[in-house]
């Protein structure tokens, strides 16, 4: 199982910092990993050590910054190869951008920079154009992405596409079904890859179009059917079961 976390297992915030982690979602996070023998990852934007922050005290397989960075089971990390050069000059034009704009902040994940607009939706159209420009400038080593409220500048050369692809390669993920929930543009690349091999995609919210064959309404529904799916697992495991995903 793969999990996003803002706007899928988190309400979404006015500030990266602002969300909020309840002891209940940890503790259904801890019964998910248990009774899925270690088969349950995080797949975010925010960095690796933001999410163990965020979670603890359970650190949980995950991939960070859209898949630059990848924890495995084992413990294992693998970090995307990054410009950082180019990265340090689009990380100065988000800030000036961000010191001219009240509202706009500027967020620095090692192998991106992401420009939040929440709390001034009235630039959007000002962001993206940046984000565009840049894009340009930095080439094809880097992806433009547009979510909500946000643009980024990341490493290209991983995505969560590429992040789940690399999970169901490994002990305990390989040989189980793929189920991806997801909120945003930056999990379309996921619910393909979780398609293509036969897995189960869901979008959370109301995003139109996806490529999702499920959805659920909200952070509340995904929330109710995971501590369904938990008590299910739990109360069915057992030697015969152990490949249930």
């Amino acid at each position: 199982m793969f999990l996003d976390v803002d706007g899928t297992l988190l309400e979404l915030a006015d500030t990266p910092d602002a969300v909020h982690v309840s002891s209940a979602l940890v503790g259904l996070l801890e019964v998910l990993d248990r009774v899925l023998d270690g088969a349950l990852a995080l797949v975010s934007g925010r960095p690796l050590d933001e999410l163990d922050r965020l979670f603890r005290p359970v650190r949980l397989a995950a991939a960070g910054v859209h898949g630059a960075e990848l924890r495995l089971p084992d413990g294992r990390v693998a970090r995307a190869p990054v410009d950082r050069d180019a990265l340090a000059q689009v990380r100065q034009a988000f800030s000036a951008f961000a010191g001219t704009h009240p509202g706009v902040l500027v967020e620095d994940k090692g192998a991106g920079v992401t420009l939040h607009y929440r709390l001034a939706p009235s630039l959007a159209d000002e962001a993206r154009t940046l984000g565009t420009e840049w894009a340009g400038r930095v080439g094809d080593d880097f992806q433009l992405l547009q979510g909500k409220m946000v643009v980024e500048l990341r490493a290209r050369s991983a995505t969560k596409g590429t992040a789940v692809r690399q999970y169901l390669a490994e002990p305990p993920f390989s040989g189980r079904r793929a189920v991806y929930l997801g909120d945003d543009v930056t999990d379309e690349d996921a619910f393909a890859a979780v398609n293509q091999l036969g897995g189960i995609s869901v979008v959370v919210g109301d995003r139109q179009p996806s490529a999702a064959r499920f959805r659920l309404p909200d952070v509340a529904a995904v929330h109710v059917w995971l501590a369904g799916l938990a008590e299910h697992l739990e109360r069915h495991r057992g030697p015969s079961n152990s490949g249930l995903a």
